[in-house]
């Protein structure tokens, strides 16, 4: 075993032979450049003439004797330090100064340099982690990549980055969501986005996420939406204190004063499962939160509508035009009328045209999903307004009845309703006759029910008709009147020409019974008024 001091002196005399050795190859350079020179030289020597002696063997001299110098200078400095320290310390200083001045200026200690920097390159091994980290491209944390995959198993994934070694990706960096098997992600030969976590993992391999490449992607989308103020729909997916959480990738919360649906707080579990447009309000980039707003969407949708309704207006208003036609679908129906879509527009078909007879309930006439032809008969932009009619594409009835009735004419009709004043009596589909509570009978009446019902079938006189007013009034006490001046004057022509053979045998009659029921003085009695109303029944 060697003392300290020992140590002390083999490493002086190591630091002197490193020092020689720089020296030596300084030395050696300089001689290289000069062996160029002269070699430069020698090219620009004319050839021999005869009779002259070349200078080439001259030269091969003078390489020998370098070769064997660099030799010697090998020697000196491999050669190992003797066992006695004190003797071998001074013995390699002086030699390399007699070699470095002997040597020629040649260019052969080029290859001299060269096989002694030869067996030290040798001696340093390739270990495995060099080796694979060779193998593999210049990868950067954070950077990320394209890779192609190559195998699909349940659990990983092997990609192609490049190299000549693949590698594995597990199932849990393939993406954001849990997924069950790695093939309901990727297939073999698509080409996947990767981000590098780590250029060198435990095996040496790098380590590779689609999940944070994705989870990027994501969240740069997230940013820029935040600064152009976009709109997103996302799914409420709980309900916490303060407001709800919705998913847009990340877990966004959205306050519940910033919720357009106006719930008590402790109602808001029922908004989970809704999607629900919002607008990012606020976002931490460092620890990635989100903020976002459901009643800035709802106003922001609400006005896109309007502006596009507005536009969809003026665009409908400035073609339409009263009297135009249509071919139209029932949309909706109302207790009013129905909304009947002409193509761009929907427009409103009140319930007073949709028939030229009386319409109580709109649903009688109509049912969604009807093809109808209407009109357009009046128009109202500045309120957005477009009225239809359906009877007036439809034959007038009042026109045909006037072609078929006229005043004087007696015809029997149903009564399809009663009022105040009278009672209404269908003449046909769409023409209705009035029936005043004057021309029902000829006594005084206070209601109509005193002498008509609904669905009683009357005959009546047309006492009046004006198709251009649509109106028709029939009385019921012009016919009796008639009927009752006809038996009059009957009666009245009766008395002028006697008493006929039938009245005669009809008296004789009624005097045989009676005398038979009763006394002679008493049948004289009775005989005597009868024949009074007899003769009063004309003056009547």
């Amino acid at each position: 075993m060697w003392n300290d001091e020992q140590t002390r002196e083999n490493l002086s005399t190591e630091s002197t032979l490193t020092t020689e050795t720089a020296t030596e190859t300084v030395e050696e350079t300089a001689v290289i450049e000069a062996s160029s020179e002269t070699t430069s030289a020698t090219e620009r020597v004319p050839e021999p003439v005869n009779g002259e002696v070349s200078s080439a063997p001259e030269v091969s001299a003078s390489a020998t004797t370098a070769f064997e110098s660099s030799e010697t200078i090998q020697e000196a400095a491999g050669s190992p330090a003797p066992s006695e320290p004190e003797a071998t310390a001074p013995e390699p200083t002086p030699e390399p100064a007699p070699v470095s001045a002997a040597t020629p200026p040649e260019p052969t200690p080029v290859s001299a340099v060269s096989q002694t920097e030869a067996p030290r390159a040798a001696e340093e091994p390739l270990t495995m982690d060099k080796a694979i980290e060779q193998s593999f491209p210049s990868f950067e944390p954070g950077e990320v990549i394209q890779a192609t995959v190559v195998q699909v198993d349940r659990d990983a994934i092997m990609v192609d980055v490049g190299a000549k070694t693949e590698v594995m990706i597990p199932r849990k960096e393939l993406a954001i969501e849990e997924v069950a098997s790695a093939a309901d992600v990727v297939q073999v030969g698509d080409t996947i986005d990767v981000k590098v976590k780590e250029v060198r993992g435990e095996a040496g391999m790098p380590v590779l996420s689609k999940r944070a490449a994705d989870f990027d992607k994501l969240w740069d989308s997230i940013v820029t939406a935040y600064h152009n103020k976009e709109t997103l729909e996302a799914m409420v997916e709980d309900a916490v204190k303060g407001g709800v959480v919705v998913n847009i990738g990340v877990r966004c919360f959205v306050p519940a004063s910033q919720i357009a649906r106006r719930l008590p707080p402790n109602q808001l579990d029922r908004l989970v499962g809704e999607v629900i447009p919002i607008k990012i309000i606020d976002i931490d980039e460092d620890k990635r939160k989100v903020v976002a707003s459901n009643k800035l969407a709802e106003e922001e949708i609400r006005k896109q509508r309007e502006e596009e309704e507005r536009q969809r207006r003026e665009r409908v208003f400035s073609t339409l035009k009263v009297g135009q036609r249509f071919q139209g679908v029932v949309k909706r129906i109302t207790s009013y009328g129905a909304f009947v879509d002409i193509g761009e527009y929907e427009g409103l078909l009140h319930i007073s045209e949709m028939s030229w007879a009386r319409v109580d309930n709109p649903r009688e006439v109509l049912k969604e999903g009807d093809e109808i032809e209407v009109v357009v008969i009046r128009l109202e932009p500045e309120n957005g307004k477009v009225a239809l009619s359906r009877r007036q594409v439809l034959p007038d009835p009042w026109q045909i009845a006037a072609q078929q009735y006229k005043v004087g004419d007696e015809i029997e009709v149903p009564i399809s309703r009663v009022a105040r004043t009278g009672a209404f009596a269908r003449v046909m589909e769409g023409v209705e006759a009035f029936l005043p509570l004057s021309e029902l009978s000829s006594k005084r009446v206070k209601s109509a029910d005193e002498v008509v019902q609904v669905g009683e079938t009357v005959k009546g006189r047309i006492i009046e008709l004006d198709p251009r007013k649509r109106s028709m009034k029939l009385s019921l006490r012009a016919p009796e009147e008639q009927r009752a001046v006809q038996e009059h004057r009957q009666r009245a022509a009766s008395k002028s020409t006697g008493i006929t053979i039938g009245e005669r045998l009809s008296s004789q009659l009624q005097q045989l019974r009676s005398e038979v029921d009763q006394p002679p003085q008493n049948a004289t009695e009775s005989d005597e008024p009868a024949t009074g109303n007899e003769s009063d029944a004309p003056n009547d």
